[in-house]
């Protein structure tokens, strides 16, 4: 199997402060890199108020060869922007906006569509169940890799509102035998379900609310952060993507699987261990 090695770790320490905080040192950090194959990171650790220990490890390219800068360097959250959705769902919750056990639709304003389990129609889906990857949604994932385009055309061909209608309808087969909130199954179009709702309730795009209700009151530089290609300015400053494939077979695998991330196979000194 092929490893996908994103440069991004991020480690949240919610610690009462600083005291006492014993940090890796960098000798130990860039050998355990190198035996995980992977080229590069950025390591942050914040408390409640403060970030107290931010660093950068190795590569931003390979080749060219750059090293990481963590005022410049950009990453790929992927499924790191979850919690972004957690964060915007419980921001309406706390202004009494939506409620988590509530029966989703009832913030699904479009007429005649309706996401409901086609073998337990009764049964409500909830947010907590959406944020719980406990809806019992199961998505093909021959499906999902479907959806997966290069650059920005998926966004071109396929609204949000209408992608999920299409894959969540009744007459799908995404969904797993079990009643929603009865067991746990990880799906990425569940968490996009619970996007969707602050959506509608807000009446602004999910992306567009990240940054205006989450990201700016944290100082965060929104000029960096997107979910297009063409969001970026200069797209020197996205990290390079880099996998470890032990055979052919496995690269071609992840370059089916994700054409938008590009990514370049990654040499490894077997003798010696560390990347090339």
């Amino acid at each position: 199997m092929a490893y996908l090695l994103s440069f991004f770790i991020l480690l949240y320490f919610f610690i009462p402060n600083g005291k006492g905080l014993n940090c890796p040192n960098r000798q130990w950090i860039e050998e355990s890199l190198n035996k995980s194959f992977i080229p590069g990171a950025a390591v942050v650790v914040v408390n409640a108020t403060h970030v107290i220990y931010e660093e950068a490890f190795g590569y931003h390219s390979l080749i060219p060869s750059h090293f990481i800068d963590v005022d410049k360097s950009i990453f790929t959250l992927a499924s790191i922007s979850k919690t972004l959705i957690a964060v915007a769902v419980m921001q309406l919750v706390e202004q009494k906006r939506v409620d988590l056990d509530m029966d989703i639709n009832q913030y699904l304003p479009e007429s005649g569509y309706r996401i409901f389990h086609p073998q337990y129609p009764s049964h409500s889906i909830t947010l907590r169940q959406l944020l719980s990857h406990s809806a019992s949604i199961a998505v093909n994932e021959n499906t999902q890799i479907s959806l997966y385009k290069t650059g920005d055309t998926a966004f071109e061909q396929s609204t949000l509102t209408d992608t999920l209608f299409t894959l969540l309808n009744s007459n799908t087969s995404n969904w797993l035998p079990e009643a929603p909130g009865s067991v746990s199954f990880y799906s990425n179009e569940g968490s996009s379900l619970a996007a969707l709702v602050v959506e509608k309730v807000t009446n602004i795009s999910f992306d567009q609310y990240v940054k205006d209700r989450i990201l700016k009151p944290l100082n965060i530089d929104v000029s960096q952060v997107g979910v297009r290609l063409a969001d970026f300015q200069n797209r020197e400053e996205l990290v390079k993507h880099y996998a470890y494939a032990p055979n052919t077979s496995n690269l071609n695998d992840w370059l089916q699987i994700m054409p938008q991330l590009n990514i370049i196979p990654l040499l490894v000194n077997e003798s010696c261990n560390t990347v090339i």
